[in-house]
């Protein structure tokens, strides 16, 4: 991969533009910058932070900060607000199974129209203000994820990939872009599946053996039951926080995934809190970070 090294002078000028509020910090960003240079982050953006215009904004300001000093971002969304505020206004019932969505025919039909159409969209959108830098993977334009149905169909049109065209998303990364990508993913025989984007994320993490997993959530990390930050988190404490309900819901697949991303090759995963602005340079580009730190 080309390299994209840049003085320490570039980088500042970077910093100062991108992240003014953050110039306590620029000092010591720039070595966690010649860190992750020419590295794979993997960032999972969705719930609360794809909902507010604010937020948006700072986080594609991040995102085209560390497209600019050389760091190849991926970027994978959700849309579980956006889907469930449509299913309620077409007062369609939903449930979930271990975190997942139950996915039936109607509702597979809401969520590619929110993910593919609505949300790819407005956040390439968002992400080319500050450059044309963004490369809608929307699913339907270029098929990048292979997967299976999982749990054997029994909660509908719901997938597990198996296969990322890996080759495609490299070519883009070269070309200095940064890969938006919405988490559909089809069978071997053209069947669309409507796949977790926490376990998306990780799955193109694994892959890629990316530096860092991102997953932006709406707490601050993970919480244990006194509502309270956990700093850092093994493999054994967090099955143990799922079996007594301290972890439970869409928290879940963000864990599994989490502990199959560092099995399989993936450097480091973190839980950050995505309601808070620039939370993914607070992650990235400082010691204090911006969520949880899960570990081996």
């Amino acid at each position: 991969m080309k390299n994209k090294d840049k003085s320490d002078l570039e980088l500042r000028k970077s910093l100062s533009k991108y992240w003014p509020s953050g110039r306590n910090f620029h000092s010591s960003s720039i070595n966690f910058i010649k860190r992750y240079q020419n590295k794979i982050i993997v960032i999972k953006y969705g719930g609360y932070a794809l909902t507010k215009n604010s937020l948006m904004k700072s986080f594609s300001k991040n995102i085209a900060l560390l497209n600019r000093v050389g760091i190849n971002i991926i970027v994978v969304h959700g849309g579980g607000p956006q889907i469930e505020a449509e299913l309620k206004k077409r007062k369609i019932k939903d449930r979930e199974y271990q975190g997942l969505r139950v996915t039936t025919d109607a509702i597979l039909k809401i969520v590619k129209s929110i993910l593919s159409k609505k949300l790819n969209k407005l956040i390439s959108q968002e992400l080319n203000k500050f450059g044309r830098i963004a490369k809608r993977l929307n699913g339907e334009n270029l098929k990048i994820i292979e997967a299976k149905i999982a749990l054997n169909g029994n909660i509908g049109y719901v997938g597990e990939p198996t296969k990322l065209n890996k080759k495609a998303i490299n070519e883009i990364i070269k070309k200095n872009k940064v890969p938006i990508i919405a988490p559909i993913g089809y069978t071997r025989n053209g069947t669309c599946l409507n796949i977790n984007a926490d376990t998306v994320a990780a799955f193109i993490a694994e892959n890629l053996k990316a530096e860092r997993l991102l997953l932006l959530t709406d707490v601050e990390g993970v919480l244990n039951n006194n509502k309270k930050l956990i700093p850092e988190l093994d493999r054994k404490k967090a099955f143990e926080y799922i079996k007594k309900g301290t972890i439970k819901s869409g928290m879940i697949p963000k864990i599994r995934a989490c502990f199959n991303t560092l099995r399989n090759g993936a450097k480091g995963v973190a839980l950050i809190d995505g309601r808070k602005q620039n939370a993914v340079l607070m992650e990235l580009l400082t010691k204090q970070g911006a969520g949880t730190l899960i570990k081996k």
